[in-house]
């Protein structure tokens, strides 16, 4: 009878989705990102620019005249900042939530949201003005990405079993190779993700 003995050759890893990840509004941004819905909460809480949104929506004609009427609230008001840009925010919402740049329509789309470039928002980033499309669209990903669950964490074990490394607040799972030990270099990493 033949006996086998098992070697660990490299640690043990777990990858699962971060259950509690941060907001990524919570990060520099280039805007601010207001939602009007009755049943989610704006990505960036800001009462002032929801109001401003909101009431000036009750009076506007169309959607032009809706942006032309926040822009002249924003720069009226006591922010004092200069607006850049307003870009239109469309929802689609069905089993889960995708925000995108620009008009939808069709089954499950609403058109009810802003994306607000200031002269302030863009002092920390100096995004240029052709390249706000890009950025914003690129913060959309990252948002949708974590409003459906979308965020990984990974804990390393020792041979032992004891926790050798973890963390968390990844949005994609080749992220995580640049925190792990070379021997998982050639590995294949959604082999290790444990819904």
């Amino acid at each position: 009878m033949k006996t086998f003995k098992t070697t660990i050759e490299k640690p043990i890893l777990e990858i699962r989705y971060d259950n509690y990840p941060s907001s990524p509004r919570e990060w520099s941004n280039l805007g601010y990102f207001i939602v009007i819905s009755k049943r989610y909460n704006s990505p960036d809480e800001n009462d002032f620019l929801f109001n401003i949104i909101k009431n000036t929506g009750d009076i506007a004609n169309n959607q032009k005249h809706h942006i032309e009427l926040i822009k002249k609230e924003i720069e009226s008001n006591i922010l004092d900042e200069k607006v850049l840009a307003i870009y239109p925010i469309s929802t689609y919402e069905h089993s889960g939530i995708n925000y995108s740049l620009g008009n939808r329509h069709g089954f499950d789309y609403s058109n009810n949201g802003f994306y607000i470039v200031t002269d302030k928002t863009n002092a920390e980033l100096g995004v240029k003005e052709e390249d706000f499309e890009k950025v914003i669209k690129a913060e959309l990903d990252i948002y949708n990405q974590y409003c459906n669950g979308e965020v990984y964490e990974f804990v390393l074990y020792d041979e032992e079993g004891n926790i050798k490394d973890s963390c968390s607040g990844f949005y994609s799972i080749d992220e995580i190779k640049g925190y792990l030990p070379e021997e998982f270099d050639d590995e294949d990493l959604k082999e290790y993700f444990i819904q």
